[in-house]
């Protein structure tokens, strides 16, 4: 399907091969047509080593493309030519020109780094008629990318018939059904809240067009930064500027365009309940810049999910001028992820409730920088990578000199406690798919006059940034329920855990996902060694519906793979002296990991607003980013581990020696725990430190759940929680 947001790049793209060479491009732009010379004004049978200077009955000109249209780097691809089992010299990039004089069959087989690899035959009949060559597939060619076009093409005054092979290798971890894979991105990943925000509001500040946001629950008095130095004595006012709105009102930007999500129903009895009642204010004023809208999710019911098939040439359009070539039929692309029946009606009393929500959180400043993750602008959502128990900068806004004070001198635990949380800053090409989820859901509200519509204005989606020369390759993948029905995340997560040789790390809020786990268990049973590790964090056995999934997911995996499945919990750990004596009492807090992280092999990360649940992947609104690139990935995954170990760790390069790191650290820290328990949280110091036997080191616990019969909340159906 030719994306709305991507109309843009056609036309400039269009001009561009145009102007440099006539309708479609010569072997070094690479994007073909009708082109009226080769190379340097070279015809293409009259270089190289069987140079003729007679004319070809016929040009066949071969297209080395991903699945999304885009053309393949030369420096990480290779495209072999066969006559009879003889090679056939090529050249030229992405398009390569091969002239046909007789009868013969040509095997073309196209590989490519991280893709998978294609290879079909193209026989030619010896004629000039429009359908002397014709395309023959194999086993490689299954949900490949593969259009076969007839036209003419004219060389130096002599016109031919030309017919085209559009080869499209399909990526081994990335989308084929979602928004390009982006190459040439620079992106930083901030591993917390305090890092993140500031980053935010450096970009809100600097804008000078427009700011679009998008978050699950807003509250404009959010603290975007919140400096160490001063935050204890520093007053309301002074807060209030570095909030969300203060932020925003800040910023010299003349547009500001922000939707968050709604429970229930669209415009409904609970429309306030995600937002502050001064964004609706500003939603209700004309003409004073700043938009608003908020947006429910209508999934309810039963119904059938699948995800809907694509065709090949649809993406090829968006990159590639196909004008004067009539192309033959091709199948559909059927997707990788499992179709399933959806019964969101499964309670324990059966009911038929609206449960889904908008839950993307996402930002983009100016069309030229954004930024994507897990964390809403929410009073929760802050912390630092040090995650202190007693930190007086996670006060809510209205905390009083003194009450910060206490919180400082270990009297008083914070209003909110420590978080674990991640969000992506991009910037690069992959910036235009982030606007563009923006503008489709923008635009539908429009479309549908929801409340505040009227005081909204629609706009358009502009070519992303250049690609940066050693910049990464990734992609937007979104969940969107209906009318966008889209499901990236859901087949990348498949791909990448269905390619799992080493390791597979999960860091996440929920664990039940029965859509993913199912691949994780056939994955880990066709590779022996494969290890899964996962942190989370406990559930509510007493008031969690979704405590049987947990439950159940623990056993399925715990029974089959007792020792090469490792589950986890991060706590915070203090201790507070009582009113000034010599008695601690120890503070050990439970982080609230909310994190939606999943790393494979060190090639594969995805990081987003996704809960690895079913519904986060079927039908909630969900936005992650997902990276392909060993050397990123390998650094992410070094610093995340990082910062859960004890401090000074030097993290293991290896999968088996960084798993072990985590092992031990969590057991030296169950012991610790287990000693604080055993003398009921209290502990004489004397005036003296802390003994090293109760001291935790890093934030890393075991983490066990029990069976779905200790739940005392009777559970929902697999795809609600």
């Amino acid at each position: 399907m030719l994306r709305t947001g991507l109309r843009p790049v056609v036309s400039l793209l269009t001009l561009f091969l145009v102007a440099t060479s006539g309708c479609g491009g010569d072997d070094s732009s690479g994007d073909g047509g009708s082109p009226d010379g080769g190379v340097d004004g070279a015809l293409p049978w009259d270089t190289g080593p069987d140079a003729s200077a007679t004319p070809p009955t016929a040009i066949l000109e071969i297209h080395a493309r991903d699945i999304w249209g885009q053309p393949l780097p030369e420096d990480q691809a290779s495209l072999t030519i066969t006559r009879d089992g003889a090679a056939v010299p090529t050249s030229g990039w992405p398009v390569i020109r091969v002239p046909l004089y007789d009868a013969g069959s040509y095997t073309l087989a196209l590989e490519a780094e991280g893709h998978w690899p294609l290879e079909v035959v193209a026989t030619f009949d010896g004629t000039a008629e429009e359908g002397a060559l014709r395309v023959t597939t194999g086993a490689t060619a299954s949900g490949q990318g593969l259009s076969v076009a007839h036209g003419e093409q004219t060389f130096g005054g002599t016109t031919l018939p030309a017919h085209a092979v559009f080869l499209g290798l399909r990526h081994q971890y990335f989308s084929a059904q979602g928004r390009p894979a982006r190459r040439g991105n620079h992106l930083e990943l901030f591993t917390s809240g305090e890092a993140a925000w500031q980053a935010v509001h450096d970009e809100i500040l600097a804008a000078d067009e427009t700011i679009h946001m998008a978050t699950w629950w807003w509250e404009s008095d959010f603290e975007l930064v919140r400096p160490l130095e001063s935050h204890i004595t520093s007053t309301l006012e002074e807060r209030q500027a570095n909030t969300i709105i203060g932020t925003l009102d800040a910023s010299p930007a003349p547009t500001k365009r922000v939707l968050v999500g709604q429970f229930l129903s669209q415009d409904g009895i609970l429309d306030w309940s995600t937002v502050s009642s001064d964004i609706r204010d500003r939603g209700a004023t004309p003409d004073d810049g700043f938009e608003f809208m908020g947006q429910a999710n209508p999934t309810r019911g039963m119904f059938e999910f699948m995800v809907t098939p694509f065709y090949f040439r649809d993406n090829l359009e968006v990159f590639v001028d196909t004008t004067g070539w009539m192309f033959e039929d091709e199948p559909a692309i059927e997707s990788t992820v499992p179709p399933r029946t959806v019964d969101l009606t499964d309670w324990p009393i059966r009911l038929d409730l609206p449960i889904a929500s908008y839950h993307q959180k996402f930002a983009v400043i100016d069309g030229k920088v954004a930024f994507v993750g897990g964390m809403n602008l929410r009073r929760v959502d802050w912390d630092t990578d040090e995650h202190l128990v007693f930190e007086p900068r996670r006060m809510l806004i209205d905390a009083t000199m003194a009450e910060r004070q206490a919180v400082a001198d270990h009297d008083e635990l914070p209003d909110t406690g420590p978080r674990k949380d991640y969000m992506m800053r991009i910037e690069g090409p992959l910036v235009q798919d982030v606007q563009d989820v923006f503008a489709d859901r923008w635009r539908y509200l429009l479309s549908e006059g929801v409340q505040y519509s009227e005081n909204a204005s629609d706009f358009e989606v502009s070519a992303g940034p250049a690609a940066f020369p050693d910049g990464v390759q990734a992609q937007i993948t979104a969940t969107l329920p209906e009318p966008f029905w889209e499901h990236a995340i859901a087949e990348s997560w498949l791909n990448a855990v269905g390619m799992a040789e080493d390791y597979i790390f999960i860091e996440d809020q929920y664990f039940r996902i029965p859509m993913l786990v199912d691949v994780i268990i056939e994955r880990m049973t066709e590779v022996p060694d494969l290890q899964l590790v996962v942190i989370t964090k406990p559930v509510n056995e007493f008031t969690d519906p979704g405590c049987e999934w947990t439950h159940i997911t623990h056993q399925q995996l715990a029974t089959r793979f007792p020792t090469r499945y490792h589950t986890y919990q991060l706590r915070a750990f203090d201790v507070q002296v009582t009113f000034g004596f010599d008695e601690t009492e120890e503070r050990f807090t439970d982080m609230d990991v909310h994190s939606k992280l999943l790393i494979v092999d060190d090639v594969f990360l995805s990081v987003g607003s996704c809960n690895k649940n079913n519904r986060g992947i079927v039908y909630e609104g969900e936005l992650n980013i997902a990276v392909y690139d060993p050397a990123f990935v390998r650094a992410q995954r070094e610093r995340i581990v990082g910062l859960i170990l004890p401090p000074g760790t030097a993290v293991a390069a290896d999968s088996a020696g960084w798993i072990t790191q985590l092992a031990e650290a969590a057991s030296w820290n169950d012991f610790v725990w287990q000693e604080w328990d055993d003398e009921g949280g209290d502990i004489s110091l004397d005036g003296a430190p802390l003994p090293d036997n109760y001291t935790p080191q890093g934030f890393v616990y075991s983490l066990d759940f029990g069976t779905p019969s200790d739940c005392l909340i009777e559970g929902v159906g697999p795809d609600m929680t």
